[in-house]
C-alpha cells in the first residue's frame, strides 16, 4: 500500500505537467468560475458578477436571465440583484427565475402552517424521535411488526427536515403504511413504560382525524415531490419543466374546483368557483365512511383540507415567474415540437428576448426549414440541438446557426439552484467544524478537484496520481520550492487543510 502523504496546498501544483487538466486553472470555463465579494449586499453581488464575467470575457449585455433563490436581496423590486442587473444591462425584459425547489418548499410550509393543525407535524416528528436514539425500541418494534405481518421487516421512519416541510412526504407515506402497527406500539409503550410521550402519540394515532389529514395530504405531497425532483435533476428535458410546473398548479386546483367551472387557475380568482363538496380522494373518502364521524366533525375536517388546498394554490401562483407564460413557450423548442410540420410561431418569444427584426426574419425562415432535414437525435432535446449546431450544408455552412444559438440560450436558462445547493453540501463536507479555519483558496481548489473528477466520470479511487508526483511530495526539495501565503485573512499556514493522497 502506498503510504499517505500530507502537504499544504501549493500554487506551483497548478504548473506541474502531471497535474494538467486536474489542478491547473482553466480559462473561459464557467463551471470553475470563482470570484470573491466583499459582503452579501446586492451591490457587492452585482459587482462580483460583473467582475467574474469580465474575467472570463463574457459581455454583460448578453445576459438574458438569472436564477436565484427567494431572498429579498436577490429578488427585490427596487434594489435587488435582479433590479440592479436590469439597469446594468439595459434589458427591462431580463428574466428572473426564482428557484422552483425553494418556491415549492415555501408554498407547502406557508399553506400547512396556516391551515393544518399543528399536531400533524408533531406526530410525524415525534414518531421519528421515538426510534432515533434507542436501539431497544427499534428492535422491539421490528419483532412486533414481524409478528403482525408474518415476518416482514418494517421500513425505517425517515427524519423530517425542520427547514424543508416538503421533506415529510417519505415520512408520511411510511407512517400511513404502518399506521396500525405504530398505534399498537404506542399503546404498549404507554402501558409498560408509563411514558408521557407515548401517551400523547397513542392518543394522536387513536384520533381518526389525524389519520384522515395525512391521507388527504399524501397524494398532494407526492405530486409536489415529483415536480420538485424534476427541477433538481440534471437528466430531464429543460423545455418541458415549466409545463410540468403549470400542470402541478392546475392539478392541485382542480381538486377543489367545480368540475364545470371554466376558469384560468393561474390568473383568475378561483374562490367563487369552489365545489361545495369536492371529492377528497379514494383513501380519504373510504376511511371517512369507515370512521363514521359526526357530521359537524366531518364537515370541519373537509373545510380545513379545502383551505389547505386553496392556500397551497395561492402560494404556488404567487411564486410563479412573472413571465411564466413566455417561459412556458420554451417547450416549443423540444425535439418533438420543433420537428412538427404545423407548429406555433416563434416571433412572440423572440420579441420577448429582444431579438431585432432582421434576426427574427432569419429565425422564422430557419424554424420553417428545419423539418426538411432528416435528424438522428430524436429522443433528447439537448442532443438534438447539439446535432443541429454541428450540421453543415454543401458550402460547409450551418444554415440553422442563428436558430440553434437562440434555442440553446433559452434551454440554458437556470430553472433551479440545485447545483448551487450541491456545492454547499460539498463545502460542508470539506469545511467541517474541526477545519473551520480552512483557507478559501484551498477550499476552492478541493471543490475544483471534486467537480472536475465528476465531469470526467472518475472518482478518487479511479484516478491514478503519477508516481513522480507521489515521490516529490514530502521531500526537502519540494518544501523548498516556495509556497504562497493563504488568501484567507487571519489564517495561519499551519491551519490550512492538508490534502491527502492515498
Amino acid at each position: 500500500m502506498v503510504p499517505k502523504y500530507s502537504q499544504h496546498y501549493r500554487a506551483d501544483w497548478e504548473k506541474m505537467a502531471d497535474f494538467k487538466e486536474w489542478l491547473q486553472p482553466v480559462e473561459n470555463d464557467t463551471s470553475k468560475a470563482y470570484f470573491e465579494i466583499e459582503d452579501g449586499t446586492a451591490v457587492s453581488i452585482v459587482n462580483g458578477i460583473k467582475g467574474l464575467l469580465a474575467e472570463i470575457k463574457i459581455n454583460l449585455k448578453k445576459l438574458i436571465g438569472i436564477g436565484t433563490d427567494n431572498a429579498s436581496v436577490m429578488t427585490g423590486t427596487n434594489s435587488g440583484v435582479h433590479a440592479l442587473l436590469k439597469n446594468a444591462t439595459g434589458n427591462d425584459n431580463l428574466v428572473l427565475v426564482r428557484c422552483v425547489c425553494h418556491s415549492l418548499q415555501l408554498a407547502m410550509s406557508h399553506a400547512s402552517a396556516e391551515t393544518l393543525p399543528r399536531n400533524v407535524e408533531f406526530l410525524i416528528r415525534e414518531t421519528y424521535n421515538w426510534f432515533s436514539h434507542s436501539s431497544n425500541r427499534r428492535l422491539f418494534y421490528k419483532n412486533m411488526f414481524q409478528t403482525i405481518n408474518g415476518g416482514s421487516v418494517p421500513l425505517t421512519i425517515p427524519q423530517m427536515c425542520n427547514t424543508r416541510w416538503i421533506s415529510i412526504e417519505p415520512a408520511v407515506c411510511r407512517i400511513l403504511d404502518q399506521w396500525i402497527e405504530l398505534k399498537t406500539l404506542f399503546e404498549i409503550a404507554r402501558r409498560d413504560e408509563h411514558c408521557y410521550t407515548a401517551e400523547i402519540l397513542y392518543n394522536m394515532y387513536n384520533d381518526p382525524q389525524n389519520h384522515l389529514y395525512l391521507l388527504y395530504i399524501r397524494p398532494i405531497l407526492q405530486e409536489v415531490q415529483v415536480v420538485n425532483k424534476l427541477f433538481e435533476s440534471n437528466d430531464v428535458d429543460p423545455t418541458r419543466l415549466y409545463n410540468d410546473l403549470i400542470g402541478l398548479v392546475e392539478s392541485i386546483g382542480r381538486r377543489i374546483l367545480n368540475p364545470t367551472a371554466r376558469v384560468d387557475i393561474l390568473t383568475e380568482d378561483i374562490e367563487t368557483y369552489l365545489d361545495p363538496k369536492p371529492y377528497m380522494g379514494y383513501a380519504f373518502e373510504t376511511k371517512l365512511l369507515e370512521y363514521n364521524l359526526q357530521p359537524n366533525a366531518a364537515n370541519y375536517l373537509r373545510q380545513r383540507c379545502n383551505n389547505f388546498t386553496l392556500k397551497l394554490v395561492t402560494e404556488l401562483r404567487s411564486r410563479l415567474p412573472v413571465n411564466f407564460k413566455i417561459l412556458q413557450k420554451i417547450s416549443m423548442f423540444s425535439v418533438q415540437e420543433t420537428l412538427k410540420v404545423v407548429k406555433p410561431s416563434i416571433v412572440e418569444i423572440a420579441q420577448e428576448f429582444r431579438v431585432n427584426a432582421p434576426m427574427i426574419e432569419k429565425l422564422v425562415s430557419q424554424w420553417r426549414n428545419i423539418v426538411h432535414i432528416k435528424w438522428e437525435s430524436l429522443t433528447s432535446t439537448v442532443k438534438f440541438w447539439n446535432e443541429v449546431m454541428q450540421y453543415k450544408d454543401a458550402a460547409d455552412n450551418n444554415p440553422f446557426a442563428e436558430l440553434c444559438e437562440f434555442a440553446m440560450s433559452l434551454i440554458s436558462l437556470p430553472h433551479s439552484n440545485a447545483d448551487v445547493e450541491r456545492v454547499f453540501s460539498q463545502m460542508s463536507l470539506v469545511k467541517t467544524k474541526l477545519r473551520n479555519r480552512l483557507a478559501v483558496r484551498t477550499l476552492n481548489a478541493i471543490l475544483y478537484v471534486r467537480f472536475g473528477l465528476k465531469r470526467a466520470g472518475k472518482c478518487c479511487y479511479s484516478y491514478t496520481v503519477p508516481d513522480n508526483v507521489l515521490r516529490s511530495i514530502g521531500t526537502k526539495e519540494y518544501y523548498d520550492s516556495g509556497s504562497q501565503p493563504s488568501t484567507s485573512a487571519d489564517v495561519d499556514e499551519d491551519e490550512d487543510l492538508n490534502i491527502l493522497f492515498p
